[in-house]
This record gives structure tokens, sequence and C-alpha cells, in this order.
């Protein structure tokens, strides 16, 4: 007996396990706070939905159920001081604040872009996927400091693979981090309080794993300097990168997606 979730080609069942079904391309627009990723990633999408295309923009906001709660407690007592001198007010145990942030992390990743993937041409991440291994990273060989940070990298790696939506496209929002943290500053948003001394002082250990990151992915990161630019002028030029990638695809399955 055939399974309602088992698609069928040519009045035939095909096993599901045999034909993935048809796939978006995961946009993630990646760089350190401050750079104006959700800027450029709403910019981006209004502008590919004018070229024809279903895309979703994802953004992170308030969440229910245990995720909302984890959430909530990653924002209290594991976490380092965000004003002031920065440092941490507690105890922190670096492992066990990285793992409760994966698990939050794989959350999303099947829970969300998975599904957004099945149903759009595009989904744009506004808040990075790399910039998470980065920020893990960081926060793994700063407390370990004489770790080798590949060997962290490689360890990280393998801890997400059972459920990391590798991106097709990731777009760098390449900015000097003081450039950004000014921008943060007044914006008066950014993750906690950009104006902080602790952000002074993890910024530049967060680029430099950041890049790190990147460079295992360098055929296919699009790097977009952003300097003084306009935001306009930098979606567009993500928007015409992407759309000879988008054009190239089967209009069949872009179709199938939306039916």
């Amino acid at each position: 007996m055939t399974s309602p979730d088992t698609p069928v080609v040519g009045g035939l069942a095909s096993p599901s396990w045999r034909l993935a079904p048809p796939k978006g391309l995961l946009v993630t627009i990646e760089g350190v706070w401050g750079a104006g990723k959700t800027t450029a990633a709403q910019l981006v999408g209004a502008r590919l939905r004018r070229a024809g295309f279903a895309v979703q923009v994802v953004h992170y906001g308030g969440e229910t159920g245990s995720i909302g709660r984890l959430s909530a407690f990653l924002e209290r007592s594991p976490l380092r001081a965000r004003t002031g001198l920065g440092g941490y007010t507690l105890p922190h145990h670096s492992i066990v604040d990285v793992l409760l942030r994966l698990c939050r992390e794989a959350h999303h990743h099947v829970h969300c872009f998975q599904p957004a993937l099945a149903v759009n041409d595009v989904v744009l991440v506004d808040h990075g996927i790399y910039s998470k291994l980065a920020w893990a990273l960081t926060v793994l060989t700063e407390t370990e400091p004489d770790a080798d940070s590949l060997r962290t990298l490689q360890r990280l790696q393998a801890v997400v693979a059972p459920w990391f939506c590798e991106p097709d496209v990731p777009v760098y929002l390449d900015t000097p981090w003081p450039l950004a943290r000014e921008r943060a500053i007044a914006r008066g948003h950014g993750g906690g309080h950009p104006a902080a001394i602790e952000r002074l002082l993890f910024l530049p250990r967060y680029t430099a794993a950041y890049r790190q990151i990147l460079a295992y992915h360098d055929d296919r990161v699009i790097r977009v300097p952003v300097g003084l630019r306009a935001p306009g002028e930098i979606a567009e030029e993500i928007t015409n990168r992407l759309l000879g990638t988008l054009q190239a695809a089967p209009l069949s399955q872009r179709a199938e997606r939306r039916g």
C-alpha cells in the first residue's frame, strides 16, 4: 500500500528516499554585528520578489515553547556580561553554553529552514548561519587559549553535521568590525549593548574566527565590501549576483514548489 507521502511518478509509486523533494536556494547574509544583515536581506528579498521568485526572509523573533524558554535562559545566567567592562557575571561553562546554543540552532535548521526551502525559490537568512559557528569557536578558544582553533572548529563541524543546512550561497558583508560596531551603536541595537566595552574586547576575536570559517567555503562565498556604501547599492549588487544562479535553476522545479 502506498503511503500518502510517497511521491508518484508516471503512475508508479517512487520511494521517498529515492527522490528528494525540490529544494529552494538557501542564501545566508553573513557579517558581524552592525554590518547591516537584516536591512540587506529585506531589500534583496523585495527585489527578488519583483523579479518573480517566491522568497522567504527568515528573522529570529520572539519564540514560544521550549525554544523560547531556552532563548530566555541563554539571555540570563550563563552569558558573559553585556555592559560595563565585560567578562562573566557568574562562573561560565563555555562547552555547556555552546551546546545549548547549538540545540537552539538545530531547531531552527530542522523546523524553520528545511520547511521553508521546500516551498520557496529562495530562503534568505538575515542573521547568518556561519555566524553561530564563529561565535561558538570564539568562546571555546577564548576559554581554552591553548587549544588548536582548527581542531576545535573540526569538532564543532562534526557536532552540527547531522542537521546543519549548508548555505548554497553565503553572502558576507565585509566591513571592518570597528565600523560595524559604530553603526550598531548609532542604531541602538545589535545583540546586547553594542556600546559595551565587552563588545570591543570580543569583536576582534569573533571577526578572526568568522574569517577562518568562511575560508573553508571560499568558492561559494560572495564577499560584498560595505564601507560607506548605501544599503540600496549593496542590495542591488547581491541581487544581481543571485539572479544568475536563480535563472539557471530548472523552471519546472520552481513551478512544482509553488504548485
